[in-house]
């Protein structure tokens, strides 16, 4: 009787192996028809038309920012004079052309520099009297007469200010622009 059971023990375990085995096996065909399906599977109309949507959005915001970015000069009112103020003291009316993280551009530049000026005396016995005159001198007439754009040190500039349109330096500009140009 215990060889009978042993027998029907085996048997029974037998049946289980292979009914888990069969298992595996359909489990693993699954698996794979899942993976199958997985790879031949056609893209969703659905996603499809959202990456059309984002795509669309994105060549909407590239247009609007590449056309403010060329059309920022004539955005820009027309360059005015501004007074920049150095730490050396020296004080220069010009145009800021451009600006970078280092630099700033200066184009049409003028500053003040100080003149003698002699006064003849009128009684006999007294002196010529020297007085110190304020002159607006447009770079570019020095010696070495620089060309081109003036580039100055962020670190070096204490303020920048826009000059006013009934300033007497401004008003002095203007009137050395509608002198005759002088050659030499």
């Amino acid at each position: 009787m215990t060889t009978k059971k042993i027998n029907a023990i085996d048997t029974e375990l037998s049946r289980e192996r292979a009914v888990k085995s069969k298992a595996l096996k359909a489990n693993s065909k699954d698996e794979l028809m899942d993976f199958d399906q997985f790879v031949a599977r056609t893209p969703r109309k659905e996603s499809s038309k959202m990456w059309i949507f984002f795509l669309l959005i994105i060549l909407i915001v590239v247009a609007v920012g590449s056309a403010l970015f060329f059309s920022k000069d004539k955005l820009v009112k027309e360059i005015s004079y501004k007074a920049v103020f150095l730490d050396t003291n020296q004080v220069y009316f010009a145009k800021v052309v451009k600006e970078d993280a280092l630099n700033i551009y200066l184009d049409d530049v003028y500053y003040i520099q100080t003149e003698q000026q002699v006064t003849p005396a009128t009684v006999e016995g007294e002196e010529d009297k020297i007085t110190e005159v304020p002159v607006l001198v447009k770079r570019g007439q020095e010696l070495h007469q620089p060309d081109g754009w003036m580039q100055i040190n962020r670190d070096k500039i204490i303020s920048i200010e826009e000059i006013g349109a009934e300033s007497e330096i401004l008003k002095e500009i203007n009137r050395q622009k509608s002198l005759p140009a002088v050659t030499e």
